[in-house]
């Protein structure tokens, strides 16, 4: 059987060429994904302010009872030192008072000179800080700043900006890639951090030379459950490369961030390619049932004809994952560069090329292949001798029930969850949303020549009477061919609906967080920043503007809410609301900032023992007014309160309202991204404005905006590498549809030789028949492109009147606009072309004609 597939593998090169083709781009595709999935598992995060230290014992983020600990800790026979660091916001700004944001998204934090020997910090210029008003900065930030000993810098954190006086630089063995560091005196470093309840982020732990790590690690972790009991307190004792993950707790890992993105992008490459090749395979076996036909008849069993055409898939496989698995590799290169220039990964990240991703590819292509050239030898093993010489002549006939049954399945699974996502039932509705995509474009391949079939007939019927003649010569040839319209067209659905769903979800999710926020909005000026740099001071200054009626700054907060009766009944289930977004404001100034939508309780019992509730978190909880809730924060205490209001509008805004005297003392960072202020009735709106302004230019990376525009500022770094990477998504998906379907329309163009040359035979002119063609390519692309409508608003309408209430979501009109012209473009001159080619051969010597028909 292997020989026969070889022999009928080498006489039908033109044909396989196609699915060869696609199988390549399709493991192009899949490898780069693969490799750099890999690459994102394999590397690890190295370890810079705590290179030094053997043991970190570090908290999330802060460590509680941490000068027990340290006490404890210097105890042990193997201990050399013990080092608590206090670490702190501590912003440069640059020459054009411009904040200098840390690399690669890195924090950039201020600490006691003390915790200078954690990372092994050694001076190269000037002295150590003995003042308040003296600083030592690192290599990398000096050198960006252009400054050195003697020179004046500007820092702005906890207590707003300010300037110091640079006495010296310091740097570890490796100078620092992913963060700034700025050293304080150890006095200056205490009071900056005195609002704090647990001031120390992490303690670290330096071994005797003689000293044994594991044992020490295991000496360590013992006296952390004395101090804090077992499980008592979010502690972490770390050692080796994962002390990496204590130092950068709050900053996403490149490794993590490339593998989130990739591991998105490599699901729809690996969809897109699957579908793609499914199709390409069935089509080139369905133009084979001449010779499938004629085989049956000389004896060949259903099993011999599926094991034949099972092995050519294979034989095709092998050959295009030669050429495929190192062009995959190379794109991988070629990725890894762009993401590194366009400041994604850092250049510290490694590309590794491990035999995992290749084999796992090329396994998973082989599969796909596999099942398609299965499903496809199905319908072609069962050809009757008799319905050869018909079978080109008539439609292919119906689907089977189990592929009906299973195509209506889905569709109807997916319906369920978008009307879900469209009553608001369902939370997490942009990336659900988004996803469904590909589960009704799996209900649409399902179907697709009678969805094609239903498309063509509201799309053609109507135009058809307005067609010149070989217009309706192209209707009558797609009504009658489907399958092979849907086989040409289903990749232009995809590509198109999964182009307009990723397009608009982003600014669907935009305009609503935007509505949302002008329906909460009761200020006249939001002052914001693109990172958290207002310190708790610029509200009291904004309070002391004639005309201000009321300000307040937004605390972003972090802790667990738990019923306060939860477990006093031995009940072991708890319910709590962990990893939800708590805000804490001035208690006397958020009823006349905001409009929370309250409908149980009231904001005016909001303060130092109570707190608001979203509808979300009440839920959850099973709250209500009158309730207490204990509050467990990062440091390892606890507060209680009672419940004052339950709230409606809390999408985009807070689980949990709390008064700002209570919680600011258990802020992981105190700086606020975001003050509002209101205007006194009667005052000058403007005036206040224009002084709002001058405050705000005082504060790096400050601005005030209206109340119409007061959507707090977000930080763009994920945002930016999210999008660059959507964008290369879709650029790529793009590319490789257009290839698809350039592929595709050429085999189903050339595999008509018979049909044009009968035509010329009738009577067609050459310029009739290409002129007919051109005219079929824009009718399939105009169902192709009302399908892909209908899949993408099926998607998108339930998503906006999720985020939004409206029916009708943002769409860009110029993307969209580009795609719709460019799908008829691409299929009338791939259509004209080959047509074009395989005409001049046919008709090339006398009576070709004749014999293309016979």
């Amino acid at each position: 059987m292997l020989r026969l597939a070889w022999r009928t593998f080498s006489g039908r090169r033109t044909r396989w060429a196609a699915s060869f083709l696609a199988l390549v781009l399709a493991l192009i595709m899949t490898t780069a994904c693969a490799v750099l999935l890999e690459s994102s598992t394999r590397g690890e995060p190295s370890t810079e302010r705590y290179a030094a230290a053997d043991v970190i014992v570090s908290g999330y983020p802060f460590v509680p009872r941490a000068e027990a600990l340290g006490e404890a800790l210097e105890k042990l026979p193997a201990v050399a030192r013990v080092v608590p660091e206090l670490s702190f916001p501590a912003t440069a700004v640059d020459g054009s008072g411009e904040p200098v944001e840390a690399p690669w998204g890195g924090p950039s934090l201020g600490h006691a000179w003390d915790s200078a020997v954690l990372g092994a910090f050694a001076l190269t210029r000037g002295r150590a800080p003995d003042r308040s008003d003296e600083v030592v900065l690192d290599g990398a930030l000096a050198a960006r700043l252009g400054k050195g000993p003697g020179d004046s810098v500007r820092l702005a954190g906890p207590d707003g900006p300010r300037a110091y006086r640079v006495v010296g630089v310091a740097d570890p063995p490796r100078r620092l890639a992913r963060q700034y560091a700025v050293f304080h005196a150890p006095a200056e470093a205490a009071r900056l951090t005195a609002g704090s309840a647990a001031p120390v982020r992490a303690v670290g732990v330096v071994a005797e030379a003689s000293a044994d790590a594991g044992t020490l690690r295991r000496q360590v972790e013992r006296e952390v459950r004395r101090v804090h009991g077992d499980g008592a307190a979010p502690v972490v004792v770390s050692s080796g490369a994962a002390r990496a993950e204590a130092e950068f707790w709050n900053v996403p890992d490149p490794g993590s961030v490339l593998s989130s993105l990739v591991g998105t992008f490599g699901v729809l490459a690996l969809f897109v390619a699957g579908f793609v090749v499914s199709g390409t395979l069935s089509l080139a076996v369905s133009g084979r049932l001449t010779e499938i036909g004629l085989l049956r008849a000389v004896a060949a069993t259903t099993g011999q004809i599926r094991r034949m055409i099972a092995a050519e898939a294979l034989l095709v496989t092998v050959a295009a994952a030669l050429v495929g698995v190192p062009g995959g590799i190379g794109l991988a290169f070629l990725l890894h560069g762009f993401l590194v220039d366009g400041e994604v990964l850092p250049p510290s990240f490694t590309l590794s090329v491990g035999p995992a991703a290749p084999w796992v590819t090329v396994g998973l292509t082989l599969l796909t292949a596999q099942l398609a050239s299965l499903a496809a030898a199905r319908r072609a093993s069962r050809v009757r001798p008799v319905e050869v010489l018909r079978e080109s002549a008539v439609p292919t006939r119906r689907l089977g029930l189990p592929r009906v049954v299973a195509g209506v399945v889905v569709l109807a699974a997916a319906g369920g969850v978008l009307g879900a996502i469209a009553s608001g039932r369902l939370d997490g509705a942009g990336g659900t949303a988004e996803g469904m995509v590909l589960v009704l474009m799996a209900g649409v391949a399902l179907l697709a020549p009678p969805l094609f079939r239903a498309a063509g007939a509201v799309v053609l019927t109507p135009v058809r009477p307005l067609l010149p003649k070989e217009g309706r010569w192209a209707v009558r040839n797609l009504r009658r061919q489907n399958a092979r319209s849907a086989a040409t067209g289903a990749p232009l659905v995809l590509a198109l609906s999964l182009t307009t769903t990723l397009l608009c979800a982003p600014l669907i999710a935009a305009e609503g967080t935007e509505r949302a926020d002008r329906r909460r909005l009761l200020a006249d000026h939001v002052v914001t920043s693109a990172r958290p740099v207002l310190a708790p001071e610029f509200a009291e200054r904004a309070a002391q503007i004639p005309g201000v009626a009321a300000v307040s700054g937004r605390l972003p907060v972090s802790g667990e809410l738990r019923r306060a009766d939860d477990g006093d009944d031995g009940d072991d289930v708890a319910r709590s609301v962990s990893g939800g977004r708590l805000v804490a404001m001035r208690a006397d100034a958020v009823g006349r900032l905001l409009d929370l939508g309250v409908h149980a309780g009231s904001l005016d019992g909001l303060g130092g023992t109570s707190l608001a509730l979203g509808d979300g978190a009440a839920r959850d909880l099973g709250a209500g007014v009158g309730d207490e809730i204990h509050v467990d924060w990062d440091d390892g205490t606890r507060s209680t309160f009672r419940v004052a209001a339950v709230y409606s509008r809390d999408r985009g805004f807070a689980d949990a309202l709390l008064p700002r005297t209570a919680a600011a003392r258990h802020a992981a960072d105190p700086l606020e991204d975001t003050v509002l202020v209101r205007t006194a009735p009667g005052a000058d709106r403007a005036g206040v404005g224009r002084r709002l302004a001058a405050l705000a230019a005082e504060y790096p990376g400050a601005r005030v905006e209206g109340a119409e525009g007061g959507a707090p500022a977000r930080s763009e770094g994920s945002r930016g590498a999210a999008g660059v990477f959507v964008l290369l998504l879709l650029l790529l998906i793009n590319a490789f549809t257009a290839i698809a379907v350039v592929n595709t329309l050429g085999m189903a163009t050339a595999d008509r030789r018979r049909e044009f040359a009968l035509l010329r035979l009738a009577g067609a002119q050459p310029a009739q028949v290409l002129r007919m063609l051109v005219w079929e390519a824009v009718l399939v692309s105009a169902v192709a492109l009302s399908l892909a409508a209908v899949v993408g608003l099926a998607v998108l309408v339930p998503l906006s009147l999720s985020l939004t209430g409206s029916p009708v979501p943002p769409l860009p009109a110029g993307p969209l606009a580009a795609l719709a012209l460019a799908a008829p473009a691409l299929t009338a001159a791939t259509t004209t072309l080959v047509a074009a080619t395989s005409m001049r051969r046919t008709a090339a010597t006398p009576g070709g004609l004749a014999a293309a028909v016979s």
